[in-house]
């Protein structure tokens, strides 16, 4: 016997088909970054919760967890990024893998900790958000093949995250060391949307957005100085952005259903 479905029922079924067709496109999302800015305030690290997104995941890498409360009144805890489900510094991994844990691979055993070098950073940041930015993952030997890469899990698909990039890499020795950010990389190829390339030396935060299209997300690093291919690491924090209406959801939804069932009958 034939039943109707509820509008409710309808809708659901709709957005189904919509994250279906969605993750059949495409493996990678493109990722919108914004230009840099400097990170040394935690102020930075409110701009996602203050338009109302909701804190997923972050990360520290060899500066242990950090909880603090931000410039705006955030509560927040940033993971050791090698320990706890999260990456080591020496996995090395294809692109693309939807692993359960996350964080940073493809460094090749490199990392460091900056020691009297920290006092640089010091300036105009809480001692908390100072140490956090401590630690970093790096990749000494960025070659063509394996580049440092972050690599985010657990996402849901059609949800809109806000990504924060934190770099800061203060010692002298690495004065004019630069690198951008991609959203895809094949063999030996970046592509999608990528980062304006931005001093290591700095301390800056590289603010990006992107609707998820699978269960996971990799943003790959790569080294824009000729001559020295080091890239560098240091904090990353996820949001997920505020929903849009159920209603306009569900429209768009619909909209997927269609395109989705022209498709099977053809």
């Amino acid at each position: 016997m034939n039943k109707k479905l509820t509008t409710t029922q309808t809708c659901r079924l709709a957005l189904v088909a919509a994250a279906v067709f969605a993750a059949a496109q495409t493996q990678a999302a493109d990722i919108t970054f914004a230009a840099p800015v400097s990170a040394y305030s935690t102020s930075v690290l409110d701009i996602p919760w203050l338009a109302g997104g909701t804190f997923v995941q972050g990360a520290t890498m060899d500066s242990g967890v950090k909880s603090f409360t931000t410039a705006g009144g955030q509560s927040i805890s940033l993971a050791d990024g090698r320990t706890g489900g999260n990456l080591g510094n020496n996995v090395i991994m294809p692109a693309g893998t939807p692993s359960v844990t996350r964080g940073y691979y493809n460094a090749g055993g490199d990392q460091w900790n900056y020691g009297s070098d920290n006092a640089r950073y010091a300036v105009n940041a809480t001692t908390d958000w100072r140490d956090a930015m401590y630690g970093n993952i790096y990749h000494g030997t960025a070659t063509a093949t394996d580049p440092l890469t972050l690599h985010l899990t657990g996402l849901v698909i059609g949800q809109t995250y806000d990504l924060s990039l934190f770099t800061t890499d203060p010692r002298g020795g690495s004065a004019g060391r630069t690198q951008e950010y991609w959203s895809s990389f094949s063999g030996t190829t970046y592509g999608g949307l990528h980062s304006d390339s931005f001093s290591e030396t700095a301390s800056l935060m590289v603010y990006g957005t992107f609707t998820a299209d699978a269960v996971y997300q990799d943003i790959f690093i790569q080294p824009t100085l000729t001559g020295s291919p080091d890239t560098i690491l240091s904090v990353y924090t996820l949001y997920a952005a505020p929903e849009p209406s159920s209603l306009a959801l569900c429209g768009g939804g619909l909209v997927l259903l269609g395109l989705f069932r022209r498709r099977l009958s053809r």
